[in-house]
């Protein structure tokens, strides 16, 4: 009779521990999903204007909304490949460089400018053409601008500010280059 009872206690011990493992790979699974979720989330303050998405590109309309010459914009890229951004420039933007960027794998990118208009290609790694294969920016990318933000005078032009991040590590560059984001 003793033997049964150690063995049931041994069986309901271990089918303790084994739900109590269950529990908790499911809290991590759950803790998971919100970090992935949160980390998908504009920063706070980034508003969804400033852009529209045309024929596949990107276009960004700085200070369209409050008359600002000097915007800011940060693009997260959505998918689990990086991201070539190409920058299409008008005849207009001639005396201007590149901002030609690479967002890596659901990464950030902080984008200062003060351009009227830049627009954008996506492409990804395609082993037939050098440039990669053009993808929907809209169904890549999501972007958002910080419509009242105040620069220093050293701090004007445009320049990407966060080159490949998370989504803290852009909100640190934004900080450490003196910017101030307003709502």
């Amino acid at each position: 009779m003793k033997t049964t009872i150690r063995t049931n206690l041994g069986r309901a011990f271990l089918l303790s521990l084994l739900a109590l493992g269950v529990a908790n790979a499911a809290v991590e699974n759950l803790e998971k999903k919100d970090k992935e979720k949160d980390d998908n989330k504009p920063p706070i303050g980034c508003r969804n204007v400033g852009y529209k998405f045309e024929l596949e590109t990107l276009h960004l309309l700085p200070g369209e909304n409050d008359g600002d010459s000097q915007s800011m914009f940060v693009v997260h890229n959505l998918l689990t490949q990086p991201v070539n951004l190409f920058q299409m420039r008008s005849d207009e933007s001639s005396r201007s460089t590149y901002l030609n960027h690479v967002l890596g794998a659901r990464e950030w990118g902080v984008l200062s400018t003060s351009e009227k208009l830049v627009r954008f290609i996506c492409t990804v790694a395609d082993k037939k053409s050098l440039y990669g294969k053009v993808v929907d920016c809209s169904q890549s990318l999501q972007v958002c601008e910080y419509t009242n933000v105040r620069y220093g005078l050293n701090n004007r032009g445009n320049f990407w500010l966060a080159n490949s991040s998370t989504k803290g590590g852009a909100s640190s560059a934004i900080v450490h280059y003196g910017i101030i984001p307003g709502n």
